[in-house]
């Protein structure tokens, strides 16, 4: 079983090496968030970068359909692993956390579909939409009962403290809104870096933080969120071209990530991580060019 892991991840590589570095980045932030299922998360992750593949059939066409056999026979092969993690998997998603994080996920949508698809125009009109009608439902959801339990099954705890404050989700938009006000790609960048980088930095440092360095924060999940943040943007650089920034400036981004996330706490992390590293990143750009 195990040969035909490796079989079909390095014939997958070979033939697919971009596709599969997004599938394999996929797959460890899934596992990261159920934290359960490796070897399910790792074949949802092929998928995903077999989707990738498709998505790229003019030039990748016959790598795809030289996989499908492969594949194949490695779900002939780890038939029963899958099956017996199959449970498991399903029993993640009642962790309010993992939700609430598979839930944030799909805010890449706009740097992944609108953004390649229609522009940065697109991207930034989009996400104040979104905003606005997170902000509305929030607001309105003690009057719609099934505005009420979707919000309280997907973040029980923001629920909790709507009265008070609007949710992670809701700053969250608005921060990739504003970010997405500055100018491209760094824009688009940012918000990919703080849509995977946050939520590196709260499931490693929830689980496997031990080394505390400011306002509680832990240095393991800042250093994740450093890490999802720079291989997140990077390989997404290299899906959507247009989107592409040397490597030095995604730095000063990932660390602008990583302080902005550490510093600020409750939701404030949620609205200021985006702007703040688009514009760092923007500011380097432009000392870049004048200097």
């Amino acid at each position: 079983m195990i040969g035909s892991a490796i079989l079909l991840g390095g014939v997958s590589f070979v033939l697919l090496p971009l596709e599969m570095a997004a599938g394999l980045f996929a797959a460890i932030t899934l596992w990261l968030t159920l934290y359960s299922a490796p070897f399910l998360c790792a074949y949802i992750g092929w998928l995903f970068g077999m989707f990738l593949g498709f998505v790229h059939a003019e030039t990748h066409l016959w790598g795809v359909l030289s996989l499908i056999p492969v594949g194949i026979w490695f779900v002939i092969n780890w038939r029963f692993t899958l099956a017996k993690e199959i449970p498991s998997f399903i029993k993640a998603f009642r962790n309010p956390l993992a939700r609430r994080k598979m839930f944030r996920y799909c805010g890449l949508i706009f740097p992944c579909i609108i953004y390649p698809l229609w522009g940065p125009g697109a991207l930034n009109k989009s996400l104040m939409v979104a905003t606005a009608i997170a902000f509305i439902s929030e607001k309105t959801v003690s009057y719609v009962p099934i505005l009420g339990r979707l919000f309280k099954t997907i973040a029980p705890a923001s629920y909790e403290r709507r009265k008070k404050s609007i949710s992670g989700t809701t700053c969250y938009l608005l921060g990739a809104f504003v970010a997405s006000l500055f100018p491209d790609p760094a824009s688009v960048q940012a918000i990919v870096m703080a849509t995977i980088g946050d939520a590196w930095a709260v499931l490693v440092g929830k689980r496997w933080g031990k080394l505390k360095w400011f306002e509680g924060k832990t240095l393991e999940g800042s250093l994740a969120c450093l890490a999802g943040a720079l291989l997140g943007s990077f390989i997404y650089g290299l899906m959507v071209p247009e989107a592409q920034i040397p490597w030095l400036i995604l730095l000063w981004g990932g660390l602008a990530t990583l302080f902005t996330e550490g510093i600020f706490r409750f939701e404030l992390d949620n609205l200021f991580v985006a702007p703040v590293s688009a514009a760092i990143m923007t500011a380097v750009i432009w000392i870049a060019y004048f200097f």
